[in-house]
């Protein structure tokens, strides 16, 4: 029996090592853009996030990755040609490269996160977030990190090649870097499609967009698009530009054939300030890869957005709920039906009905109560789910007791001071005192809010 659990032992750890070998390779480069050593530390947090781990056998720099590094300046370049980035990751004999970018359009500061495959040279996905605190980063990389290990599971063996030509600039006031940034993010936005596989900038692209002075035509020509394509090896090249026509700022974009010039797919966009290419990169993606059902899909984004905008924030607390609690005395037991408006971070109105049974006079035969409340309240997130609460507001009872000699009614205006706790964004408690300044009681009340927050 003792050699027959060795044996076993022995097998499944053979089996563990085997699949253990079978995890693809990944080099993690530092993020660029960043101020002091910000790229590292970024690069450094990706790493040690469980979900990569377990995807992945990551790569350790060598002294000879870290000499590139330091002579490209890496670390502060706006931009790192992938010629540099897929060199790297062959020094590092790795199947994948990531790399990330943190940089600002307009007034929006993001990070960029790209995988590239090292044999194939493709772009195969990639993420971008807004942010507001360099801190905020390490928040977003389990969501990135999710996104970019199910990106390798995709064959895109049969899918065309789309090299992205950098943005031309018609617009005055339109900085060179806000149009790279843009073209960052449309190259991210249509890999993450399926439909093409990108082919990301190279010097060789370079030397072939100076060749052709790519920035000043406003229009790719013909040869220009075949030159593009002889030098990314690619089967479609994207062109897109800022530009104005007459008061509106337009994004457009094309998908032109590179065997004979032709235009496969071409739409545009409308925009106020150049933030808004935020939202527009990722329609623009639809409208070239599926035209056909791209306006339900934009449709579908633009309610999402709104939703988010309204309840995105875990600053705001949006909710609706029903408790059951007591007054310790008339009323003894009440029911709570709630709920909570916060178009404002950091504070919520609460709308409410108690509804008060159960007197405790043993001569009344009947006892309710009803007590329309408004709160006014302080809210403070926790860190992932849930928050605390403290406020103040009030109220007007009315109610009965019924005895068998008379029906005695009554009204009372009260004041509200509340406090209480959000566990998990499900269970809530709270305590109210409510007085009118000559008599007080307090009500503990226990329940479950649905709290309106934007799908994850």
């Amino acid at each position: 029996m003792r050699k027959i659990f060795f044996l076993a032992l022995i097998i499944l750890n053979c089996v563990g090592f085997l699949f253990s070998q079978d995890k693809p390779r990944l080099g993690i480069l530092p993020f660029t853009g960043g101020a002091g050593g910000d790229g590292e530390t970024i690069a450094n947090l990706f790493s040690i996030q469980p979900d990569i781990q377990n995807a992945f056998t990551i790569v350790p720099r060598t002294s000879a990755v870290d000499t590139i590094i330091n002579e490209q300046k890496f670390q502060l370049s706006g931009y790192t040609d992938s010629d540099t980035i897929a060199n790297i990751g062959r020094l590092l004999n790795a199947d994948y490269v990531v790399s990330g970018h943190i940089r600002r359009l307009g007034r929006s500061h993001l990070v960029i996160v790209t995988i590239i495959n090292v044999e194939t040279f493709e772009q195969i996905a990639g993420d971008y977030h807004r942010y507001r605190n360099i801190e905020e980063i390490r928040n977003l990389l389990p969501a990135i990190s999710r996104k970019l290990i199910a990106a390798t599971h995709r064959n895109t063996a049969r899918l065309p090649k789309l090299a992205i030509a950098p943005f031309y600039i018609a617009n005055t006031g339109v900085d060179v870097q806000d149009a790279e940034t843009l073209a960052q993010i449309l190259a991210v936005e249509i890999s993450n499609t399926g439909k093409y596989v990108v082919l990301p900038r190279t010097t060789t692209m370079q030397a072939a967009l100076r060749e052709l002075e790519f920035q000043r035509q406003g229009y790719t020509a013909e040869e220009g698009i075949k030159a593009l394509g002889r030098a990314t090896n690619a089967d479609y090249v994207l062109s897109a530009d800022v530009r104005k026509l007459g008061n509106m700022n337009l994004f457009t974009a094309q998908i032109l054939n590179v065997e004979d010039g032709r235009q496969l797919s071409g739409s545009s966009r409308e925009y106020r300030i150049i933030d808004d290419g935020l939202i527009l990169m990722e329609e623009l993606a639809l409208l070239l890869t599926d035209p056909e059902s791209a306006l339900i899909r934009i449709d579908a984004l633009n309610r999402e957005r709104s939703r988010a905008a309204l309840f995105g924030d875990p600053a705001k607390f949006w909710s609706l709920g029903i408790s059951a609690g007591t007054s310790f005395s008339a009323p003894w037991v009440i029911g709570t039906v709630h709920g909570t408006i916060a178009p404002f971070k950091y504070q919520f109105l609460e709308l409410g009905i108690d509804y008060g049974m159960i007197s405790g006079n043993e001569d009344a035969e009947k006892y309710y109560s009803f007590y329309p409340y408004i709160h006014y309240a302080i809210f403070i997130p926790f860190e992932k789910k849930g928050g605390f609460y403290i406020g103040a507001g009030c109220g007007y009872m009315l109610g009965e007791y019924t005895f068998p000699d008379e029906v005695i009614p009554f009204g009372i205006f009260a004041y509200d001071f509340i406090t209480g706790i959000n566990i998990g964004n499900i269970i809530n408690i709270s305590y109210t005192m409510r007085t009118n300044f000559k008599t007080a009681s307090n009500k503990l009340s226990v329940g479950i809010s649905y709290r309106f927050r934007q799908r994850e």
